[in-house]
């Protein structure tokens, strides 16, 4: 991983460690503006775990732990007092030219990017992923930009890193057009005038908002529901796929699990310690407990998925997934006993 650090970042900016590329990001913002938050407070108070199963025409399979994408920095900037807008443009000139306003202006910017187009990272020529965000921290004042990141070979608590990219390379990554998530030169703007710590009202709306996510979705494919469909769906992928897009997404359940920026368990150890944090805020101990359930999820996930990391290499890739279906539906029972819990704790 190429990692250049002749600029250094502004004064009171921290590349964090982290878990997960946005609540990183969020959480550097955020400790910037002397107004810091865990992560697991951040992806709780933002309602942002869930899971969906997701398989568009042409593509490999997707299993995410990930849920209220499109507001998850809306409701994460009502519970904390703080305005947090996001902007976008199809040009490219008006992207920098604001990009080089806010860094002169010692102002970190946190934005959506390609992660194929990043030269930090080595996926191969081949690899888009639209759906990253990392925060521009530092900039020379001519053509280039000092950004920080996460590792994302590390798993659970991955090593927070900066590096330097011309202006060039990052106008490259911010306008990618490849699906199925381009980044749209998005960025966002933040105004910390009011910010506050989450109150009572404001974990006990996010958790309400979490339980309605995984128990009552709007479609099949998430929540408790997503879960058992991913099952029902895996069993037809030997007969679905070529041999390489069968194996590939085998693999892709490891990383979607423990890799990918979930904090491992695919984001349950994340949102478990987000419970047992807000129990001490509010002193509830009965969301501590749940907490323990959450992170029991989050193990009965990594247990799942580790063999999986095989499927690239083992003779017969179809004998790994033979037991996920019922794994999985496991999972879904115990999360779904978990989340009615929480249900009749808010309630």
């Amino acid at each position: 991983m190429n990692k250049i650090t002749k600029l250094t970042p502004f004064d009171h900016f921290k590349a964090l460690d982290g878990y997960h590329c946005q609540t990183n990001s969020f959480a550097k913002i955020y400790g910037f503006y002397k107004s810091s938050l865990s992560e697991d407070m951040l992806l709780g108070i933002g309602s942002g775990m869930g899971f969906m199963y997701w398989h568009q025409k042409g593509t490999l399979p997707f299993l995410g732990g990930r849920d209220n994408n499109k507001n998850f920095h809306v409701n994460i900037g009502e519970r904390t007092g703080v305005t947090i807008s996001r902007q976008s443009t199809s040009s490219a000139v008006k992207a920098e030219k604001t990009l080089i306003e806010m860094l002169n202006n010692q102002q970190p910017i946190m934005m959506f990017v390609d992660m194929g187009f990043l030269p930090c990272f080595n996926f191969g020529v081949d690899y888009h992923f639209g759906g990253h965000t990392h925060v521009a921290c530092g900039f020379d004042g001519v053509k280039t930009a000092l950004i920080s990141e996460i590792d994302p070979e590390d798993t659970g608590l991955k090593r927070g890193f900066t590096y330097e990219i011309s202006l060039e390379q990052l106008a490259k990554a911010r306008g990618s057009t490849y699906k199925p998530f381009p980044p749209q030169n998005a960025y966002f703007v933040f105004d910390f005038t009011n910010f506050k710590q989450p109150r009572v009202e404001d974990i006990f709306i996010s958790i309400k908002q979490t339980v309605e996510q995984m128990l009552n979705p709007p479609i099949n494919n998430f929540g408790t529901n997503g879960i058992r469909k991913a099952g029902i769906e895996i069993k037809k992928w030997e007969k679905q796929f070529a041999d390489n897009d069968f194996r590939m997404s085998i693999f892709n359940i490891y990383l979607f699990v423990t890799v990918a920026g979930t904090g491992g368990g695919i984001f349950r150890y994340m949102y478990s310690r987000f419970l047992k944090e807000a129990s001490k805020l509010i002193s509830n101990e009965e969301l501590a407990k749940i907490g323990d359930i959450i992170k029991e999820c989050g193990d009965m996930w990594a247990e799942m998925a580790s063999p999986l990391k095989d499927a690239l290499e083992i003779d017969n890739p179809a004998a790994l997934v033979k037991d996920v279906p019922d794994k999985l539906n496991a999972i879904a029972d115990r999360e779904e006993e978990a989340f009615r819990m929480l249900k009749g704790i808010i309630e």
